[in-house]
C-alpha cells in the first residue's frame, strides 16, 4: 500500500509540474482591458529651450489680388434686346488679357451670382477687349427679343495685378 501511494504521489507531482511547465501567460486570449485610472499630477516644468534658427522668407500670398468696388448697373434702361457698359482699369493688361484671371459678379440687392449667367431669356457676361484698360459687361437677351435688364443692381471684379486704379468710363450703349 505504501508503494501505491508513493506512486499515486509521483504521478500527481509529475502533472502538476508539466501543469505548470505546459502553461504560460503568453497563451490563450488576453482578458478585457480595466478601466482607465486618474490622471498623474503635472510634472515640473522644463528649462526653456534654445532660439531657433530663422525659417526661410516664405513666397507672396494673394497680396496682389484687386477686387473693385460694387459698381452700380448702367445698362440702358430701355427695351432692347442688348447692352453693355464699359469700365476703364489700367490694370487690365495684355498680360492679363494673355494669361490672367478675371472673376466677374453681379448682386441683386440679395445674392452674389458669378458671371457669366442666363436667367430665363437673359444672359450676362464680360469681355476684356483688346485695346486694353477696359472691361465691358454685356446683357442681352438669348432669343433676341427685347427686354428690360434691371436683374443685377451692381457689379465687382477680381482680377491679379499690381496696382489698382480704376475709372468710370461712359455708356456705350446700343
Amino acid at each position: 500500500m505504501k508503494t501505491t501511494q508513493i506512486t499515486i504521489k509521483i504521478i500527481i507531482m509529475f502533472l502538476l509540474g508539466v501543469l505548470f511547465i505546459g502553461c504560460s501567460a503568453e497563451d490563450g486570449t488576453d482578458g478585457a482591458t480595466g478601466p482607465q485610472g486618474p490622471q498623474g499630477e503635472q510634472g515640473p516644468a522644463g528649462p526653456q529651450g534654445d532660439q531657433g534658427d530663422q525659417g526661410e522668407q516664405g513666397e507672396d500670398g494673394n497680396a496682389n489680388v484687386i477686387a473693385s468696388d460694387w459698381i452700380p448697373e448702367e445698362f440702358s434702361d430701355r427695351f432692347i434686346s442688348m447692352t453693355s457698359f464699359g469700365i476703364d482699369d489700367e490694370a487690365f493688361t495684355s498680360e492679363i488679357l494673355n494669361s490672367g484671371t478675371v472673376l466677374v459678379y453681379g448682386r441683386d440687392g440679395v445674392f452674389v451670382v458669378p458671371i457669366p449667367v442666363v436667367f430665363d431669356n437673359q444672359t450676362y457676361y464680360f469681355v476684356l477687349p483688346e485695346t486694353l484698360g477696359e472691361i465691358r459687361l454685356i446683357a442681352r437677351t438669348v432669343d433676341s427679343t427685347p427686354d428690360f435688364f434691371g436683374l443685377f443692381t451692381d457689379f465687382r471684379y477680381i482680377h491679379p495685378c499690381q496696382y489698382y486704379q480704376r475709372k468710370r468710363r461712359t455708356n456705350n450703349r446700343f
